[in-house]
């Protein structure tokens, strides 16, 4: 399947999802699907994609305080054993007073450890995640703060344990 039949399929499937195509130049010249939808039809959107590609590759999520919402954006390569690969990043936005999507870690497994940093360090929770523990902060860390928060549940200054680090948030010490 090429990128152009995989958009049509999916355009067909999500018609009010938001589908475009760039292209990278570096360093070789390959065509990137980026695909937004909306939370309550990710999860199907994610059984799509194994159901168009049963091989598909599960990378990374990228997960950021946007503001008002949270965006995850799920980066995958499908159609990798046919040739030329299909880069796909497909996201969606929950609002923080609601910070929850459905898991996909019954469609791609291997997403497990990524939902599992997402929760800790952003507070957007995966309903129905199969092991929802802690994967880097410490057990004593503060529940209800999130470290790559920009809002009040972020990190706060104060808790930042330099070390001896020469560099200390709000500048050098007096």
């Amino acid at each position: 399947m090429n990128v152009d039949e995989f958009v049509k399929i999916f355009g067909e499937r999500f018609p009010g999802a938001e589908v475009r195509v760039s292209e990278n130049k570096q360093p070789h010249p390959k065509r990137r699907v980026w695909v937004e939808v909306g939370r309550e039809k990710f999860h199907d959107a994610m059984k799509l994609i194994k159901e168009l590609d049963p091989k598909a590759q599960f990378s990374i999520i990228i997960a950021r305080d946007a503001g008002e919402v949270l965006e995850a954006k799920y980066h995958m390569e499908l159609f990798w054993e046919e040739g030329e690969s299909i880069s796909l990043i497909i996201g969606t936005t929950v609002p923080k007073e609601d910070p929850k999507l459905p898991t996909v870690t019954d469609v791609f497994p291997s997403a497990l450890p990524y939902e599992r940093e997402v929760q800790e360090f952003l507070g957007l929770f995966f309903d129905g995640i199969p092991d929802g523990r802690r994967l880097f902060l410490p057990d004593d860390f503060p529940e209800g703060v999130y470290p790559l928060r920009l809002d009040e549940t972020g990190i706060k200054p104060e808790m930042v344990k330099n070390a001896g680090h020469p560099y200390r948030i709000g500048g050098a010490k007096k």
